[in-house]
């Protein structure tokens, strides 16, 4: 198999040690910050209850939390040990585990971001209709995301063998090699990233403009934190997927020119990855900046864990053990 080997794809390795070296720090603070962020997400959502928003945001919340889990796990966590090894030594079967989980998780990213923003403006313009929208089928709506994205997954399996390891940007990726991604490729691009992207963005603007409608009425009372909340997650979502766009897009345009291969253009695929991964580390520091309940949650487990590490009080055992219950 010669996968890991691809001796006909001309790519540029990251000559600078010092470069190499920041795209490794990065990778690893994206690490620590999703693995802690998004794991006490889910801690103070599902046990706490600390989120104070309407139901089915909190689910939303609760499934891109495991997504970005996800997504660290099998996307960021391999990039970050083929940097510091500067080859691929996980073995061939996670380069093709990495390859598909990839192109799913993200997908179900995107749907679920649209989602969120679809129903905070659906709730906004039909507060007494959606308002009793149960927990139940929210988590039908997540689940029907997580369902639709396989088949673009599906079809990746046309040609399954068709993955390589991308020394460009340490990372194992799809070859999209056969005649027929000339066509499907930019169908299912559109269907899973465009469509869904479009709809955010749409969906956002119209939320601000409803909510300072609804502001300007003073007749309803506005909750600004479940506003606030969901745009910024929008918009740091389109922050991070603008430079794929431009990367694509760029691609296609000087498509079998020397040039393609050219350390600038090396460079920007690298960013366009690096850009990704915002999305995964952003939405614990959204929530803490908008979501006073969550903010004070962190904040409290902050002060007893510094508590039981750095202060001799409480002295008994019974009494360090009740702080460690109390912070998880």
């Amino acid at each position: 198999m010669t996968l890991l080997d691809d001796n006909n794809r001309t790519e540029q390795e990251i000559e600078s040690a010092a470069v190499r070296y920041t795209y490794i720090t990065f990778y690893m603070f994206v690490i620590l910050s999703s693995l802690t962020g998004d794991t006490l997400i889910l801690l103070a959502s599902i046990k706490y209850k600390a989120f104070r928003l309407h139901r089915v945001i909190v689910v939303i919340i609760q499934h891109i939390a495991v997504c970005d889990l996800l997504v660290t796990i099998t996307y960021v966590v391999p990039i970050c040990i083929s940097a510091i090894a500067t080859r691929w030594v996980l073995g061939d079967f996670l380069c093709y585990v990495v390859t598909y989980t990839t192109y799913y998780y993200n997908a179900v990213g995107v749907l679920l971001i649209s989602a969120m923003t679809s129903f905070k403006l659906l709730l906004l313009k039909y507060p007494l209709r959606v308002g009793s929208t149960s927990t139940s089928t929210a988590h039908t709506l997540c689940g029907s995301c997580w369902i639709v994205v396989v088949l673009s997954v599906a079809v990746l399996l046309i040609d399954w063998r068709d993955v390589y390891f991308s020394r460009e940007t340490y990372k194992c990726t799809y070859g999209f090699s056969s005649d027929i991604w000339r066509f499907l490729r930019p169908l299912i691009a559109f269907v899973f990233i465009l469509a869904p992207t479009c709809l955010v963005i749409t969906t956002s603007v119209y939320i601000l403009v409803k909510a300072k409608a609804v502001a300007k009425r003073g007749r309803e009372s506005l909750k600004w934190q479940g506003i606030m909340t969901t745009v910024l997650t929008a918009t740091v979502f389109c922050v991070s997927i603008l430079p794929y766009f431009v990367y694509r897009v760029r691609e296609s345009v000087i498509s079998g020119d020397k040039n393609n291969s050219s350390v600038s253009f090396a460079h920007f695929n690298r960013v366009t990855i690096s850009f990704f991964c915002l999305n995964t580390i952003s939405n614990f520091y959204i929530y803490s900046l908008t979501v006073p309940s969550f903010r004070s949650f962190v904040l409290t487990r902050i002060r007893l864990v510094h508590q039981l590490v750095f202060n001799k009080q409480p002295s008994t055992e019974h009494g360090k053990r009740k702080i460690a219950e109390m912070c998880f």
